[in-house]
Protein backbone atom coordinates (compact mmCIF):
# COMPACT_ATOMS: atom_id res chain seq x y z
CA UNK A 1 0.00 0.00 0.00
CA UNK A 2 1.36 3.43 -0.96
CA UNK A 3 0.47 6.34 1.29
CA UNK A 4 0.08 9.97 0.32
CA UNK A 5 -0.40 13.14 2.33
CA UNK A 6 -0.43 16.92 2.35
CA UNK A 7 3.30 17.40 1.94
CA UNK A 8 5.25 20.57 1.20
CA UNK A 9 4.98 22.20 -2.20
CA UNK A 10 8.64 21.54 -2.88
CA UNK A 11 8.33 17.84 -2.10
CA UNK A 12 5.25 17.49 -4.28
CA UNK A 13 6.76 19.43 -7.17
CA UNK A 14 10.00 17.41 -7.29
CA UNK A 15 8.17 14.57 -9.05
CA UNK A 16 8.04 16.86 -12.09
CA UNK A 17 11.84 17.07 -12.33
CA UNK A 18 13.19 13.82 -10.85
CA UNK A 19 13.42 10.68 -12.96
CA UNK A 20 13.46 7.71 -10.53
CA UNK A 21 16.56 5.56 -10.76
CA UNK A 22 14.77 2.46 -9.41
CA UNK A 23 11.13 1.63 -10.15
CA UNK A 24 8.78 -1.10 -8.91
CA UNK A 25 9.07 -2.94 -12.22
CA UNK A 26 12.87 -3.07 -11.95
CA UNK A 27 12.85 -4.87 -8.59
CA UNK A 28 15.62 -4.53 -6.02
CA UNK A 29 18.84 -4.07 -8.01
CA UNK A 30 20.95 -3.26 -4.96
CA UNK A 31 22.78 -5.40 -2.44
CA UNK A 32 26.29 -4.94 -3.86
CA UNK A 33 29.20 -2.65 -3.01
CA UNK A 34 31.81 -2.02 -5.71
CA UNK A 35 30.25 -4.88 -7.69
CA UNK A 36 30.31 -7.52 -4.93
CA UNK A 37 27.82 -8.74 -2.34
CA UNK A 38 29.17 -8.09 1.18
CA UNK A 39 30.22 -10.90 3.51
CA UNK A 40 27.01 -11.80 5.45
CA UNK A 41 29.07 -12.64 8.53
CA UNK A 42 30.34 -9.06 8.68
CA UNK A 43 27.18 -7.27 7.59
CA UNK A 44 24.36 -5.91 9.72
CA UNK A 45 21.12 -5.87 7.74
CA UNK A 46 18.27 -3.44 8.40
CA UNK A 47 14.80 -3.17 6.81
CA UNK A 48 13.53 0.40 6.66
CA UNK A 49 10.50 1.95 4.98
CA UNK A 50 9.68 5.61 4.38
CA UNK A 51 6.08 6.22 5.44
CA UNK A 52 3.91 9.32 5.74
CA UNK A 53 2.99 9.99 9.37
CA UNK A 54 1.14 12.75 11.16
CA UNK A 55 3.75 14.19 13.53
CA UNK A 56 2.75 16.03 16.72
CA UNK A 57 5.44 18.46 17.90
CA UNK A 58 3.84 18.72 21.36
CA UNK A 59 1.81 15.56 22.05
CA UNK A 60 1.07 16.55 25.66
CA UNK A 61 -0.58 19.74 24.42
CA UNK A 62 1.24 22.07 26.80
CA UNK A 63 4.59 23.40 27.96
CA UNK A 64 5.36 20.59 30.41
CA UNK A 65 8.46 22.25 31.91
CA UNK A 66 7.28 25.81 32.50
CA UNK A 67 3.69 24.76 33.21
CA UNK A 68 2.25 27.15 30.64
CA UNK A 69 -0.14 26.73 27.72
CA UNK A 70 1.40 26.54 24.27
CA UNK A 71 1.42 29.71 22.12
CA UNK A 72 -1.88 29.94 20.23
CA UNK A 73 -0.24 29.71 16.79
CA UNK A 74 1.37 26.39 17.81
CA UNK A 75 -1.68 25.04 19.59
CA UNK A 76 -3.71 25.58 16.43
CA UNK A 77 -1.16 23.62 14.35
CA UNK A 78 0.65 21.18 16.61
CA UNK A 79 0.71 18.36 14.07
CA UNK A 80 1.99 18.23 10.50
CA UNK A 81 2.17 15.53 7.85
CA UNK A 82 5.70 14.16 7.66
CA UNK A 83 7.50 11.23 6.06
CA UNK A 84 9.51 9.13 8.51
CA UNK A 85 11.97 6.26 8.33
CA UNK A 86 10.36 3.24 10.06
CA UNK A 87 12.13 -0.04 10.83
CA UNK A 88 10.74 -3.57 10.29
CA UNK A 89 12.06 -6.89 11.58
CA UNK A 90 12.66 -8.58 8.22
CA UNK A 91 12.28 -8.42 4.46
CA UNK A 92 8.53 -9.14 4.60
CA UNK A 93 7.94 -5.65 6.04
CA UNK A 94 5.02 -6.96 8.11
CA UNK A 95 6.28 -6.53 11.68
CA UNK A 96 7.41 -3.13 12.90
CA UNK A 97 10.23 -2.56 15.35
CA UNK A 98 9.40 -0.62 18.50
CA UNK A 99 10.52 2.99 18.35
CA UNK A 100 12.65 4.55 21.08
CA UNK A 101 10.58 7.47 22.49
CA UNK A 102 13.69 9.52 23.29
CA UNK A 103 14.58 9.68 19.58
CA UNK A 104 11.39 11.51 18.70
CA UNK A 105 11.17 12.10 14.96
CA UNK A 106 14.59 10.55 14.27
CA UNK A 107 14.67 7.35 12.24
CA UNK A 108 16.04 3.96 13.31
CA UNK A 109 19.60 3.95 14.66
CA UNK A 110 22.02 1.91 12.55
CA UNK A 111 25.23 0.74 14.15
CA UNK A 112 28.37 -1.31 13.61
CA UNK A 113 32.10 -1.47 14.29
CA UNK A 114 34.99 -0.58 12.03
CA UNK A 115 35.52 -3.38 9.52
CA UNK A 116 31.85 -4.28 9.16
CA UNK A 117 29.23 -3.39 6.55
CA UNK A 118 25.71 -2.06 6.89
CA UNK A 119 23.03 -3.18 4.43
CA UNK A 120 19.65 -1.41 4.38
CA UNK A 121 16.75 -2.73 2.34
CA UNK A 122 14.77 0.45 1.76
CA UNK A 123 11.10 0.48 0.72
CA UNK A 124 9.60 3.79 -0.37
CA UNK A 125 5.97 3.80 0.78
CA UNK A 126 5.49 7.54 0.16
CA UNK A 127 4.31 9.19 -3.07
CA UNK A 128 7.54 10.95 -4.09
CA UNK A 129 11.00 9.60 -5.01
CA UNK A 130 13.20 9.23 -1.91
CA UNK A 131 16.56 7.80 -0.88
CA UNK A 132 18.96 7.13 2.01
CA UNK A 133 22.26 9.01 1.94
CA UNK A 134 24.84 8.33 4.69
CA UNK A 135 27.47 10.72 5.95
CA UNK A 136 30.92 9.41 6.80
CA UNK A 137 30.70 5.84 5.48
CA UNK A 138 32.37 4.40 2.37
CA UNK A 139 30.13 3.76 -0.64
CA UNK A 140 30.18 3.55 -4.42
CA UNK A 141 28.05 5.65 -6.77
CA UNK A 142 25.06 3.28 -6.70
CA UNK A 143 24.96 3.39 -2.88
CA UNK A 144 25.42 7.15 -2.52
CA UNK A 145 21.68 7.79 -2.24
CA UNK A 146 21.90 11.30 -3.71
CA UNK A 147 20.24 12.61 -6.87
CA UNK A 148 22.18 15.00 -9.11
CA UNK A 149 23.37 15.18 -12.70
CA UNK A 150 24.95 14.12 -14.96
CA UNK A 151 24.64 10.45 -13.98
CA UNK A 152 22.95 9.59 -10.70
CA UNK A 153 23.67 6.17 -9.17
CA UNK A 154 21.08 3.42 -8.91
CA UNK A 155 20.09 4.31 -5.35
CA UNK A 156 19.75 8.03 -6.04
CA UNK A 157 15.94 8.24 -6.33
CA UNK A 158 13.79 5.28 -5.36
CA UNK A 159 10.32 5.53 -6.92
CA UNK A 160 7.13 5.24 -4.85
CA UNK A 161 6.52 1.56 -4.08
CA UNK A 162 10.03 0.48 -5.12
CA UNK A 163 12.77 -1.17 -3.04
CA UNK A 164 16.54 -0.88 -3.07
CA UNK A 165 19.21 -2.41 -0.83
CA UNK A 166 22.01 0.01 0.06
CA UNK A 167 25.39 -1.35 1.20
CA UNK A 168 27.84 0.87 3.08
CA UNK A 169 31.27 0.01 4.44
CA UNK A 170 32.48 1.01 7.90
CA UNK A 171 36.10 1.42 6.91
CA UNK A 172 38.91 2.87 9.03
CA UNK A 173 37.98 6.43 8.07
CA UNK A 174 34.37 5.88 9.18
CA UNK A 175 35.43 5.27 12.76
CA UNK A 176 36.95 7.45 15.46
CA UNK A 177 40.61 8.38 15.58
CA UNK A 178 42.60 6.94 18.52
CA UNK A 179 42.47 10.42 20.09
CA UNK A 180 38.67 10.61 19.76
CA UNK A 181 35.99 8.92 21.92
CA UNK A 182 35.45 5.20 21.22
CA UNK A 183 32.36 5.74 19.04
CA UNK A 184 31.03 8.45 16.77
CA UNK A 185 27.80 9.08 14.91
CA UNK A 186 27.04 10.07 11.32
CA UNK A 187 23.76 11.46 9.99
CA UNK A 188 21.76 9.80 7.22
CA UNK A 189 18.87 11.40 5.33
CA UNK A 190 17.00 11.43 2.05
CA UNK A 191 18.88 13.35 -0.65
CA UNK A 192 16.66 13.49 -3.73
CA UNK A 193 15.60 17.00 -2.87
CA UNK A 194 17.60 17.04 0.34
CA UNK A 195 16.60 20.17 2.23
CA UNK A 196 12.86 19.58 1.80
CA UNK A 197 13.09 15.89 2.69
CA UNK A 198 15.00 16.62 5.90
CA UNK A 199 12.23 19.06 6.82
CA UNK A 200 9.75 16.24 6.16
CA UNK A 201 11.43 14.20 8.88
CA UNK A 202 13.62 11.84 6.84
CA UNK A 203 16.59 11.92 9.23
CA UNK A 204 18.47 9.35 11.32
CA UNK A 205 21.98 8.48 12.41
CA UNK A 206 24.60 5.73 12.32
CA UNK A 207 26.91 4.83 15.21
CA UNK A 208 30.38 3.52 14.35
CA UNK A 209 32.52 2.08 17.17
CA UNK A 210 36.26 1.50 17.14
CA UNK A 211 36.74 -2.27 16.91
CA UNK A 212 39.55 -2.13 19.47
CA UNK A 213 37.31 -0.39 22.01
CA UNK A 214 34.04 -2.25 21.40
CA UNK A 215 32.15 -4.92 23.31
CA UNK A 216 31.14 -8.10 21.49
CA UNK A 217 27.75 -6.56 20.63
CA UNK A 218 29.39 -3.51 19.02
CA UNK A 219 28.72 -0.99 21.79
CA UNK A 220 31.56 1.19 23.11
CA UNK A 221 33.18 -0.66 26.02
CA UNK A 222 33.78 2.45 28.13
CA UNK A 223 30.19 3.75 28.01
CA UNK A 224 27.12 2.84 30.13
CA UNK A 225 24.39 4.65 28.19
CA UNK A 226 23.78 6.49 24.91
CA UNK A 227 21.50 9.49 24.32
CA UNK A 228 21.00 11.59 21.20
CA UNK A 229 19.60 14.99 20.30
CA UNK A 230 18.97 16.77 17.00
CA UNK A 231 18.61 20.56 17.23
CA UNK A 232 16.68 21.75 14.20
CA UNK A 233 14.04 24.33 13.26
CA UNK A 234 11.29 22.71 11.18
CA UNK A 235 9.53 24.97 8.68
CA UNK A 236 5.77 24.42 8.82
CA UNK A 237 4.81 27.59 6.94
CA UNK A 238 3.75 25.69 3.83
CA UNK A 239 5.17 28.46 1.65
CA UNK A 240 5.81 27.84 -2.01
CA UNK A 241 9.63 27.99 -2.16
CA UNK A 242 9.56 30.00 -5.37
CA UNK A 243 7.36 32.60 -3.70
CA UNK A 244 9.72 32.70 -0.72
CA UNK A 245 12.67 33.39 -3.03
CA UNK A 246 10.65 35.96 -4.99
CA UNK A 247 10.27 38.07 -1.86
CA UNK A 248 13.71 39.53 -2.55
CA UNK A 249 13.03 40.28 -6.21
CA UNK A 250 9.26 40.87 -6.26
CA UNK A 251 8.97 38.74 -9.38
CA UNK A 252 8.02 35.13 -10.03
CA UNK A 253 9.74 33.09 -12.74
CA UNK A 254 6.94 33.91 -15.18
CA UNK A 255 7.34 37.66 -14.58
CA UNK A 256 4.27 38.05 -12.37
CA UNK A 257 4.33 39.58 -8.90
CA UNK A 258 4.28 37.19 -5.92
CA UNK A 259 0.87 36.65 -4.32
CA UNK A 260 2.16 37.79 -0.93
CA UNK A 261 4.23 40.77 0.05
CA UNK A 262 7.70 40.52 1.57
CA UNK A 263 6.27 41.32 5.01
CA UNK A 264 3.54 38.69 4.71
CA UNK A 265 6.03 36.02 3.68
CA UNK A 266 8.31 36.91 6.59
CA UNK A 267 5.41 36.66 9.02
CA UNK A 268 4.25 33.29 7.65
CA UNK A 269 7.79 31.97 7.74
CA UNK A 270 8.21 32.94 11.39
CA UNK A 271 4.77 31.62 12.34
CA UNK A 272 5.70 28.27 10.82
CA UNK A 273 8.96 27.76 12.71
CA UNK A 274 9.11 24.83 15.15
CA UNK A 275 12.34 25.05 17.16
CA UNK A 276 12.64 21.42 18.17
CA UNK A 277 14.87 18.85 19.86
CA UNK A 278 14.29 15.52 18.10
CA UNK A 279 11.15 17.02 16.59
CA UNK A 280 9.57 17.93 19.96
CA UNK A 281 9.02 21.35 21.50
CA UNK A 282 8.28 22.86 24.93
CA UNK A 283 9.55 19.91 26.95
CA UNK A 284 7.48 17.27 25.15
CA UNK A 285 10.45 14.98 24.39
CA UNK A 286 10.51 11.99 26.80
CA UNK A 287 13.23 9.55 27.77
CA UNK A 288 16.38 11.65 28.32
CA UNK A 289 17.08 9.72 31.51
CA UNK A 290 20.07 8.13 33.22
CA UNK A 291 21.23 6.79 36.58
CA UNK A 292 23.77 8.37 38.91
CA UNK A 293 27.30 7.18 38.20
CA UNK A 294 26.73 6.22 34.58
CA UNK A 295 29.12 7.25 31.81
CA UNK A 296 26.69 8.69 29.27
CA UNK A 297 27.62 9.34 25.66
CA UNK A 298 25.64 12.07 23.91
CA UNK A 299 25.45 12.14 20.12
CA UNK A 300 24.63 15.75 19.21
CA UNK A 301 23.40 16.88 15.80
CA UNK A 302 22.53 20.14 14.11
CA UNK A 303 20.68 20.32 10.81
CA UNK A 304 18.46 22.69 8.87
CA UNK A 305 18.71 26.15 7.35
CA UNK A 306 20.58 29.44 7.82
CA UNK A 307 18.79 30.00 11.14
CA UNK A 308 19.99 26.72 12.64
CA UNK A 309 22.83 27.98 14.81
CA UNK A 310 22.40 26.21 18.15
CA UNK A 311 24.10 25.90 21.52
CA UNK A 312 23.14 22.75 23.44
CA UNK A 313 23.28 23.53 27.17
CA UNK A 314 22.80 21.22 30.16
CA UNK A 315 21.77 22.59 33.55
CA UNK A 316 23.40 20.89 36.54
CA UNK A 317 25.64 18.66 34.42
CA UNK A 318 28.86 18.93 32.42
CA UNK A 319 30.35 17.14 29.44
CA UNK A 320 33.71 16.65 27.77
CA UNK A 321 33.61 17.52 24.05
CA UNK A 322 36.59 17.87 21.72
CA UNK A 323 38.99 17.66 24.68
CA UNK A 324 37.40 20.47 26.69
CA UNK A 325 35.10 20.41 29.71
CA UNK A 326 31.97 22.47 29.16
CA UNK A 327 28.21 22.63 29.64
CA UNK A 328 27.53 24.15 26.18
CA UNK A 329 28.25 22.55 22.79
CA UNK A 330 27.99 24.62 19.61
CA UNK A 331 26.11 23.13 16.64
CA UNK A 332 25.94 24.36 13.04
CA UNK A 333 23.81 22.79 10.29
CA UNK A 334 25.10 19.25 9.60
CA UNK A 335 27.09 19.13 12.85
CA UNK A 336 27.80 15.66 14.29
CA UNK A 337 29.46 15.78 17.71
CA UNK A 338 30.16 13.46 20.64
CA UNK A 339 30.03 14.66 24.25
CA UNK A 340 30.73 12.42 27.26
CA UNK A 341 29.07 12.96 30.62
CA UNK A 342 29.39 11.41 34.06
CA UNK A 343 25.93 11.51 35.65
CA UNK A 344 27.04 12.93 39.01
CA UNK A 345 24.14 15.19 39.98
CA UNK A 346 20.71 13.60 40.61
CA UNK A 347 17.66 15.64 39.74
CA UNK A 348 15.47 16.92 36.92
CA UNK A 349 17.47 19.32 34.76
CA UNK A 350 16.76 21.69 31.89
CA UNK A 351 18.39 20.91 28.53
CA UNK A 352 18.00 23.61 25.92
CA UNK A 353 19.41 25.73 23.11
CA UNK A 354 20.90 28.88 24.58
CA UNK A 355 20.02 31.02 21.56
CA UNK A 356 17.35 33.21 23.16
CA UNK A 357 14.85 33.15 20.29
CA UNK A 358 15.09 29.38 19.99
CA UNK A 359 14.48 28.82 23.69
CA UNK A 360 11.48 31.17 23.61
CA UNK A 361 10.12 29.07 20.75
CA UNK A 362 10.30 25.86 22.81
CA UNK A 363 13.71 24.36 22.03
CA UNK A 364 14.09 22.72 25.43
CA UNK A 365 13.63 19.34 27.10
CA UNK A 366 14.09 17.68 30.49
CA UNK A 367 17.05 15.51 31.48
CA UNK A 368 16.50 13.26 34.51
CA UNK A 369 19.31 11.78 36.61
CA UNK A 370 17.90 9.11 38.93
CA UNK A 371 19.47 8.85 42.40
CA UNK A 372 21.33 5.66 43.11
CA UNK A 373 19.39 4.98 46.32
CA UNK A 374 15.93 6.02 45.17
CA UNK A 375 14.29 2.63 44.61
CA UNK A 376 10.85 4.16 44.22
CA UNK A 377 11.89 6.39 41.32
CA UNK A 378 11.10 5.37 37.77
CA UNK A 379 14.38 4.07 36.46
CA UNK A 380 15.84 5.11 33.15
CA UNK A 381 14.37 3.03 30.32
CA UNK A 382 16.29 0.09 28.95
CA UNK A 383 18.09 -0.74 26.83
CA UNK A 384 20.87 1.70 27.45
CA UNK A 385 22.20 1.50 23.87
CA UNK A 386 20.66 2.26 20.50
CA UNK A 387 20.19 -0.19 17.65
CA UNK A 388 20.94 -3.49 19.40
CA UNK A 389 18.95 -6.61 18.40
CA UNK A 390 17.08 -6.71 21.73
CA UNK A 391 16.01 -3.07 21.33
CA UNK A 392 14.84 -3.80 17.78
CA UNK A 393 12.42 -6.58 18.77
CA UNK A 394 8.76 -5.82 18.12
CA UNK A 395 7.70 -7.75 21.24
CA UNK A 396 9.08 -6.62 24.60
CA UNK A 397 8.27 -8.46 27.83
CA UNK A 398 8.85 -6.55 31.06
CA UNK A 399 7.45 -9.15 33.50
CA UNK A 400 6.99 -12.95 33.31
CA UNK A 401 6.11 -14.93 36.43
CA UNK A 402 4.55 -18.30 37.19
CA UNK A 403 3.14 -20.04 40.23
CA UNK A 404 3.00 -23.85 40.03
CA UNK A 405 1.88 -26.75 42.18
CA UNK A 406 3.16 -30.13 41.03
CA UNK A 407 0.64 -32.08 43.14
CA UNK A 408 -1.55 -33.92 40.57
CA UNK A 409 -4.90 -33.32 42.27
CA UNK A 410 -4.85 -29.52 42.55
CA UNK A 411 -7.46 -27.52 40.61
CA UNK A 412 -5.10 -24.81 39.32
CA UNK A 413 -1.70 -26.46 38.92
CA UNK A 414 -0.16 -23.55 37.01
CA UNK A 415 -0.72 -19.81 36.67
CA UNK A 416 1.50 -17.74 34.36
CA UNK A 417 1.39 -13.93 34.19
CA UNK A 418 3.13 -12.00 31.42
CA UNK A 419 3.19 -8.23 30.86
CA UNK A 420 4.73 -6.46 27.91
CA UNK A 421 4.32 -4.31 24.82
CA UNK A 422 3.97 -5.11 21.14
CA UNK A 423 4.22 -2.85 18.08
CA UNK A 424 0.97 -2.34 16.16
CA UNK A 425 -0.25 0.03 13.41
CA UNK A 426 -0.87 3.58 14.64
CA UNK A 427 -4.67 3.17 14.55
CA UNK A 428 -5.45 -0.39 15.60
CA UNK A 429 -9.01 -1.77 16.07
CA UNK A 430 -8.34 -4.23 18.88
CA UNK A 431 -11.85 -5.75 18.63
CA UNK A 432 -11.30 -6.70 14.96
CA UNK A 433 -7.98 -8.50 15.45
CA UNK A 434 -7.72 -11.85 17.22
CA UNK A 435 -4.60 -12.31 19.34
CA UNK A 436 -2.87 -15.68 19.06
CA UNK A 437 -0.40 -16.56 21.81
CA UNK A 438 2.10 -19.41 21.62
CA UNK A 439 4.30 -20.23 24.59
CA UNK A 440 6.59 -23.16 23.94
CA UNK A 441 4.53 -25.70 21.98
CA UNK A 442 1.11 -24.64 23.32
CA UNK A 443 -1.09 -21.95 21.77
CA UNK A 444 -4.30 -20.10 22.60
CA UNK A 445 -6.31 -17.47 20.71
CA UNK A 446 -8.18 -14.52 22.24
CA UNK A 447 -10.77 -12.25 20.65
CA UNK A 448 -10.66 -8.98 22.62
CA UNK A 449 -13.76 -6.82 22.82
CA UNK A 450 -13.99 -3.08 22.41
CA UNK A 451 -12.57 -2.71 25.91
CA UNK A 452 -9.49 -4.73 24.95
CA UNK A 453 -10.32 -7.66 27.24
CA UNK A 454 -10.85 -11.34 26.50
CA UNK A 455 -11.23 -14.31 28.83
CA UNK A 456 -11.59 -17.95 27.86
CA UNK A 457 -10.82 -21.32 29.42
CA UNK A 458 -7.10 -21.48 30.02
CA UNK A 459 -6.35 -17.78 30.00
CA UNK A 460 -7.15 -14.09 29.81
CA UNK A 461 -5.86 -11.18 27.75
CA UNK A 462 -6.07 -7.44 28.33
CA UNK A 463 -4.94 -4.64 26.03
CA UNK A 464 -4.26 -2.24 28.88
CA UNK A 465 -4.07 0.98 26.88
CA UNK A 466 -7.40 0.17 25.21
CA UNK A 467 -9.11 1.40 28.38
CA UNK A 468 -8.36 5.03 27.45
CA UNK A 469 -10.47 4.63 24.30
CA UNK A 470 -14.24 4.55 24.39
CA UNK A 471 -15.83 1.11 24.23
CA UNK A 472 -17.71 2.34 21.17
CA UNK A 473 -14.53 2.75 19.14
CA UNK A 474 -12.17 0.13 20.55
CA UNK A 475 -9.24 1.78 18.79
CA UNK A 476 -5.69 1.77 20.16
CA UNK A 477 -3.53 4.71 19.11
CA UNK A 478 0.17 5.43 19.29
CA UNK A 479 1.63 2.34 17.59
CA UNK A 480 2.35 0.42 20.79
CA UNK A 481 0.00 -2.04 22.53
CA UNK A 482 0.55 -2.55 26.27
CA UNK A 483 -0.84 -5.92 27.31
CA UNK A 484 -1.17 -8.33 30.22
CA UNK A 485 -1.63 -12.05 29.72
CA UNK A 486 -2.71 -14.83 32.08
CA UNK A 487 -2.38 -18.53 31.26
CA UNK A 488 -3.58 -21.30 33.58
CA UNK A 489 -3.99 -25.05 33.59
CA UNK A 490 -2.06 -28.29 33.31
CA UNK A 491 -1.20 -27.77 29.62
CA UNK A 492 0.90 -24.72 30.49
CA UNK A 493 2.49 -26.58 33.39
CA UNK A 494 3.64 -29.28 30.98
CA UNK A 495 5.22 -26.60 28.78
CA UNK A 496 7.17 -25.26 31.75
CA UNK A 497 8.39 -28.77 32.61
CA UNK A 498 9.38 -29.37 28.97
CA UNK A 499 11.37 -26.12 29.11
CA UNK A 500 13.36 -27.32 32.12
CA UNK A 501 11.24 -26.73 35.24
CA UNK A 502 12.48 -29.10 37.93
CA UNK A 503 10.58 -30.75 40.76
CA UNK A 504 9.20 -28.62 43.58
CA UNK A 505 11.88 -26.33 44.90
CA UNK A 506 12.09 -24.06 47.93
CA UNK A 507 13.62 -21.33 45.81
CA UNK A 508 12.39 -19.70 42.60
CA UNK A 509 13.52 -21.14 39.28
CA UNK A 510 14.10 -19.43 35.93
CA UNK A 511 12.73 -21.01 32.78
CA UNK A 512 13.61 -19.71 29.30
CA UNK A 513 10.89 -20.11 26.66
CA UNK A 514 10.00 -18.77 23.19
CA UNK A 515 6.91 -16.55 23.08
CA UNK A 516 4.99 -15.68 19.91
CA UNK A 517 2.21 -13.10 19.68
CA UNK A 518 0.33 -12.84 16.39
CA UNK A 519 -2.21 -10.12 15.64
CA UNK A 520 -3.14 -7.81 12.78
CA UNK A 521 -1.31 -9.99 10.26
CA UNK A 522 2.05 -9.53 12.01
CA UNK A 523 4.01 -12.16 13.93
CA UNK A 524 6.05 -11.00 16.94
CA UNK A 525 8.59 -13.24 18.65
CA UNK A 526 10.70 -12.99 21.79
CA UNK A 527 12.65 -15.27 24.09
CA UNK A 528 11.46 -14.67 27.64
CA UNK A 529 12.67 -15.65 31.11
CA UNK A 530 9.87 -16.78 33.44
CA UNK A 531 10.48 -16.67 37.18
CA UNK A 532 8.69 -19.73 38.60
CA UNK A 533 7.73 -20.12 42.25
CA UNK A 534 6.18 -23.22 43.86
CA UNK A 535 3.07 -23.11 46.01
Amino acid sequence: MIFSGALSFAARSQTNTVQPTVTVAMGDLGGKLFGHAPDPARTRHYYIAAEPRLWDFAPQGRDVICGKPLPSRIMSQRASMKIRYVEFTDVTFTTRVAENPSLGILGPVLRGVVGENIAVTFWNRADIPLSMHPHGLKYDKDNEGSYYQPKPGLGAAIAPGAKFTYVWQLDESSGPLPSEPSSKAWLYHSHVNGDDEVNLGLIGFIIVTDSKRARSDGTPADVDRELASLFMIFNESGLDPEAAEAEEHARMSDGSSPAKSWAQIQELDEQGERSAINGCIFGNLPGLEMNVGEHVRWYLFGLGSKNDFHTAHWHGLRVVESGRRTDVVELLPASMKVADMIADNPGSWLFHCHVAEHMMEGMFARVIVHPRDDHSARRAPEPAFFGLPAARESLQVRRAEALVDLVPSVTRPCEIKIEGTVVIPDKFPIFANPVRIQLGGQSITFQPGHDGAAEIAGGGFLAENASRNSSESGMVYGGLLKFSLELSGSDWQRELIAAGLKAKSASAQEVVMPLTLETGGAIHRATIRIIVASR
